[in-house]
């Protein structure tokens, strides 16, 4: 929080929130220290400490720390891979705190726990799987391997939160984020969190999903044409489906972005089970940068030419930003939403959930205030038009 927000922002936060009726912030636990050395509550007089400066900040969501390769490193798949791409076993312990994932749950368990302590509406926890180097290497696990190991990931989460009894029917809910395309895969379509609430036992109904809209425009992008849309994923990443939501709306590129996140965000199969969305919008790529997690054309020779990890995760990560997960504000002209579209979701969501909330995904916008001011009138100028 203190690292994306200038000291002034910092201090008048309170202020901000009140003046823009929102509950607070969220934060994102990487904050707290590196997340492969000691767990965050060192002793009771640090965690003391970490409660009352998130309470400072109104801290009501806390954002799991994550890892790069979650699907190899727990279910140990392609793990001789692994190694070579943390640079040995040592790098592995290095990054992971470990050589088991036990480090990798100990830190998820002691941030749920502060959010227990908080009150927090919600923990996030991703079902994600990416590279270590953004771009630097092909995924050889396949999409369904990576899915299957989320379920297990959460499963896994929630019997060990339960065997230490920080399950209850009033505790934090646990949304699960959606995984971007190109350079990720995971749990990304309505599908795929379908398929994770049938495996999954959580009898404290714990589990919803968050849908980041960012991510689900990283599947799409202009034609070749430049005037119409298309899914820019590899063809066996296209459903059925979604190849008939390209051939009905790709010719009108804004209502095809609104229609395909329209198709996942209020399917029946997920529609009740949706605790969050995050509201920032992007412009359309005309590049596909990013394909089975490798940087695309001249982006790859790019990174392939650089010597050292340091530059390579550098210029990945630079191009993930700038261009790939390149977020704007919603009402900036560079988007592609319409304020009645979205007002259309929120209202359905906020009618099929109890404590659904809105949550301003504004992490590339420093100043915060404008782009704040920029959404919220986008949002509800509607309204004001009306009165």
């Amino acid at each position: 929080m203190e690292d994306t927000f200038s000291t002034q922002e910092t201090d008048g936060l309170e202020q901000l929130l009140k003046e823009n009726g929102l509950a607070g912030t969220e934060v994102f636990m990487n904050y707290e220290g590196n997340r492969s050395q000691s767990l965050l509550f060192d002793s009771e007089a640090k965690k003391a400490e970490v409660i009352e400066k998130y309470k400072r900040l109104c801290v009501k969501r806390i954002h799991c720390s994550y890892w790069s390769y979650p699907t190899s490193f727990l279910n140990k798949l392609h793990y001789r891979e692994l190694v070579q791409r943390q640079d040995g076993e040592e790098g592995i312990y290095r990054y992971y705190g470990d050589l088991t994932g036990d480090h990798m749950f100990a830190r998820w368990m002691q941030e749920y726990e502060l959010a227990c302590e908080l009150g927090a509406q919600a923990y996030v926890f991703h079902v994600i799987d990416y590279a270590a180097i953004d771009g630097a290497w092909e995924f050889t696990i396949t999409r369904e391997q990576v899915l299957d190991a989320m379920v297990r990931m959460v499963q896994e989460f929630l019997l060990r939160l339960a065997s230490k009894g920080l399950l209850s029917a009033g505790s934090p809910v646990i949304e699960l984020e959606n995984a971007g395309w190109g350079l990720e895969y995971g749990a990304q379509r309505c599908e795929d969190f379908a398929e994770i609430f049938r495996q999954v036992y959580d009898p404290f109904d714990k589990l919803r999903v968050s849908w980041d809209m960012n991510h689900l425009l990283h599947a799409i992008g202009k034609a070749p044409d430049g005037k119409s849309a298309c899914f820019m994923l590899q063809p066996f990443e296209i459903t059925p489906r979604m190849q008939r939501l390209e051939e009905e709306f790709g010719a009108d590129p804004k209502l095809f972005a609104e229609k395909w996140v329209e198709m996942n965000i209020l399917d029946p199969s997920v529609i009740r089970k949706t605790g969050c969305l995050h509201l920032s919008d992007c412009e359309l790529k005309h590049t596909e940068y990013f394909r089975n997690g490798r940087l695309q054309g001249e982006y790859g020779e790019r990174i392939d030419s650089l010597e050292t990890r340091q530059e390579k995760e550098e210029y990945g990560v630079s191009i993930v930003l700038e261009r790939y997960d390149s977020h704007v504000p919603m009402g900036d002209e560079r988007g592609v939403y319409t304020a009645l579209a979205v007002r259309r979701w929120i209202d359905e969501l906020m009618r099929e959930n109890k404590g659904f909330v809105l949550l301003h995904e504004l992490k590339n916008s420093s100043p915060i205030r404008p782009a704040l001011r920029c959404q919220m009138e986008f949002l509800w100028k509607e309204d004001k038009e009306v009165l």
